[in-house]
């Protein structure tokens, strides 16, 4: 009996403890040892700092998790922990803060003194059934490996996405995830606007504002184009346009006039950068995340005071940020037919048909994941001659999905977007009828925030699959703190 309590009240049970003067001199004796040890062997300052860290956020992941939740999702979306590991040597802090939280849920299920259950949400069978439809192409695919190592990625992806709704179920955590990835989105954008200012571009200050020469136009010189954290524009413009709803929503429902300041802020920053990654896909995402939401909106005329904002930033945009935007008037309708001058639409062009017909050949379950690829080598061998070993990607996450995961895994991917998109219109409505006009317009912020994820996604293929499970997460949680809500109102008060 004794032991079940201590299990079940840890923190009552190390109270108690600490009473004894035994303890705190074993325990200070213990740490004094071990502080010896680590100084005598000279360890790296990011090492002593590091598990000094650990073990305040061992504690808190006990006492408040969801903080550590949060610092997950912001880490995690800012691909801040490839950044250490990459340009910094160290170790990744998602996995130790992955497991850690898994701990404390399943602690928090079996053996707390008021265990609560886990979330379950129609979202989780179509995660599962994704997971199992991907996992087929072990019995098939030519590269075994590259389909063990994306449903591997996956899995990973979609237990942080149960830590995410499992453990941000209440507004205020909610709202502290949000604002912290505004604060994380508008310091990077702000790094990379600061960049182009200054013309700094070999410096990517510390990993943070990453750049390279790439292709601007047909008829204009190449450029440098921001990256930010990640190793490719398109998916830094990306990571960054998820976020301009959230902001809009930050500028009109703040708290205080700096919430609200910060809000346009990050709008403006964040639009920036997007700008300086020169990717034509996020182009096109922000017009439609703008455009919807505008409707959403309702056009209310003091909206329009951000128009000037915007303008202003055209105005100072490069001249390269014009001649970028209008090489989309090759694929607009009504255009001439024929090649594109644009070598870059060229080749997307081609990679989509390759995909095309893989999926025309494989239809039922596709080519096995992460097997686009090599696929690709052979299909161009035939249009290009023998001889080309070069291998891509088909940059459209759709056809990506068809060609390696047929009929059967678009299917099931289209029944995930669309249930996840139901469960955030389900939230916004659950807000409404309570007249929660806050919580109901961050539903609509994270939605159209989503929509712009999948608009961009019809030009770039799955390389950094989490944005999508992140924001998986998301919805099931705000659809979670909905749906508990309107349980408490509608249970008779005792």
């Amino acid at each position: 009996m004794r032991l079940e309590y201590m299990l079940k009240n840890p923190i009552q049970t190390a109270a108690e403890l600490w009473r004894h003067v035994w303890l705190q001199v074993g325990v200070v004796a213990a740490a004094s040892l071990a502080a010896g040890m680590v100084i005598s062997r000279d360890p790296p300052l990011w090492l002593i700092l590091g598990g000094i860290a650990g073990v305040a956020v061992a504690a808190i992941a006990f006492i408040k998790p969801e903080y550590v939740a949060a610092a997950l999702l912001v880490i995690h979306w800012g691909n801040i922990h490839d950044v250490l590991i990459k340009h910094h040597g160290i170790p990744s802090v998602v996995k130790p803060t992955v497991a850690l939280l898994a701990v404390v849920l399943l602690w928090r299920r079996f053996l707390s003194s008021k265990p609560r259950g886990l979330v379950s949400d129609p979202v989780i069978w179509w995660m599962l059934a994704y997971l199992v439809v991907g996992a087929t192409g072990l019995w098939f695919a030519r590269d075994t490996d590259a389909v063990m190592k994306q449903v591997v990625d996956t899995a990973k992806d979609c237990i942080i996405a149960g830590l995410i709704f499992n453990l941000l179920t209440t507004r205020a955590a909610f709202e502290r995830a949000v604002w912290g990835l505004l604060i994380v989105g508008a310091a990077l954008s702000a790094l990379t606007v600061y960049q182009e200012i200054t013309r700094t571009y070999d410096n990517n200050y510390w990993g943070f504002a990453q750049a390279a020469v790439r292709q601007i136009s047909t008829t204009m010189d190449d450029r440098a184009r921001a990256f930010g954290t990640v190793n490719d524009p398109n998916y830094f413009g990306q990571l960054l346009l998820v976020l301009v709803p959230l902001a809009i929503w930050a500028a009109l429902n703040g708290r205080t006039w700096r919430g609200k300041s910060f809000g346009v802020a990050a709008f403006l920053l964040l639009l920036a950068a997007i700008g300086l990654t020169f990717s034509r896909g996020a182009y096109l995402g922000a017009v439609v995340v703008l455009g919807v939401y505008a409707m959403y909106l309702r056009l209310d005329a003091r909206y329009l005071l951000i128009l000037p904002l915007i303008g202003a930033l055209l105005y100072v945009a490069p001249p390269e940020f014009r001649a970028r935007f209008g090489t989309l008037d090759e694929v607009l309708p009504g255009n001439s037919a024929g090649a594109f001058a644009d070598g870059s639409l060229q080749g997307r062009t081609v990679k989509a048909e390759i995909a095309i017909a893989i999926a025309a050949n494989n239809p039922i379950l596709g080519v096995g994941r992460g097997n686009y690829r090599l696929h690709y080598r052979d299909y161009i061998n035939e249009i290009e001659g023998a001889g080309t070993n070069t291998e891509r990607d088909a940059h459209n996450l759709y056809l990506e999905v068809a060609a390696e995961q047929g009929i059967v895994g678009l299917t099931v991917f289209i029944g995930l977007l669309a249930t996840v998109w139901g469960r955030l219109r389900a939230a916004e409505l659950l807000f409404a009828a309570a007249s929660e006009r806050r919580m109901a317009a961050l539903s609509v912020a994270v939605k159209v925030g989503f929509l712009g994820y999948l608009v961009t996604s019809l030009f770039l293929h799955g390389a950094y699959g989490y944005m999508l499970w992140l924001q998986v997460g998301m919805a099931v949680a705000l659809a979670v703190i909905a749906q508990r809500e309107a349980a408490k109102r509608a249970s008779p008060t005792m």
